[in-house]
């Protein structure tokens, strides 16, 4: 468990206009979908999941991806105000 976990305690996710867009977009896959609103219930209860990458010295960037390689979602950890920004999906 990581420093920053609480197993009591969801960080709530938020997601960009473009990730709202993405997932809004009726030729979205319902596979890729389903991934994605899966992976934001994960985020949400550790956004330090062991899939996850870091993408900046601090550790606030997260790459994950979504699986059976459909893509990546990206997001940051806003530890001070205790929640989760859903910045972007990458489909592949």
């Amino acid at each position: 468990m990581s420093e920053h976990e609480d197993p009591d305690d969801l960080w709530p996710v938020l997601p960009s206009e473009a990730v709202q867009d993405a997932l809004s977009d009726p030729g979205l896959p319902v596979e890729l979908f389903s991934a994605v609103v899966a992976l934001t219930v994960a985020i949400a209860e550790n956004p330090w999941l062991e899939a996850s990458t870091a993408r900046d010295d601090a550790g606030d960037w997260r790459r994950l991806p979504i699986p059976h390689g459909r893509g990546l979602v990206e997001y940051v950890i806003d530890i001070d105000n205790h929640l989760v920004r859903l910045t972007r999906i990458i489909p592949l």
